[in-house]
């Protein structure tokens, strides 16, 4: 599991036990209660969202790099060779 699966789990976990908690001792109505964790669940789903795209773009520009790096990698690996063949001709 990754940090951001985990970072994931425990914020779900915490939503979880969060809500759990709030029954419990909730001073609110039932309808209130409801509106509040359907509030919450979508602030949490929207987080959840923004942390996944975040990653995301995370990823691609460190793929990107990574790309970039084999290439200079293969280029100077071609113009090291072009330099040895030159020699040996």
């Amino acid at each position: 599991m990754n940090g951001i699966e985990a970072k994931s789990y425990a914020f779900l976990i915490g939503v979880g036990i969060g809500v759990a908690v709030a029954l419990l001792y909730a001073p609110q109505s039932g309808e209130e209660t409801r509106e509040w964790i359907s509030d919450t669940a979508e602030h949490g789903w929207k987080t959840l969202r923004r942390t996944g795209r975040r990653s995301v773009r995370q990823i691609q520009h460190t793929v990107g790099k990574g790309e970039e790096a084999i290439t200079d990698l293969m280029r100077g690996g071609k113009e090291a060779l072009e330099s040895v063949a030159a020699k040996l001709s």
